[in-house]
């Protein structure tokens, strides 16, 4: 399915061989969303098109997802050190570290 692609206001048409090639082009920034694409005997433009549609809104919803792990992930991060400083003393029990006053004895 070849797809006739311009710019909004151009007279010169770039001839795009598929719709995976017009993705690369779009995905790549080649095409804007405000460039023409034929559909029939109609000009529409390049974000009205149902793929570019479908891609939009995935890509949202990825963003989304994307934010929210990020965000569980920090509150599970400071949960984590929060507890540290509240346990301080076993950890470092278990660490093996020197309880807190000790002193070292070292040789010269």
């Amino acid at each position: 399915m070849k797809l006739q692609v311009r710019q909004t206001g151009g007279t010169h048409a770039l001839t795009v061989g598929s719709q995976k090639e017009f993705l690369q082009l779009w995905n790549n920034g080649v095409i804007a969303p405000d460039d023409l694409v034929q559909r029939g005997e109609h000009w529409v433009r390049a974000d009205q098109l149902p793929w570019i549609r479908g891609i939009a809104a995935e890509r949202k919803r990825d963003r989304r997802r994307l934010f929210w792990i990020t965000l569980a992930l920090m509150l599970l991060g400071l949960a984590g050190v929060l507890w540290i400083q509240t346990h301080a003393g076993l950890v470092a029990r278990k660490s093996g570290a020197a309880p807190p006053g000790a002193v070292h004895a070292v040789p010269r």
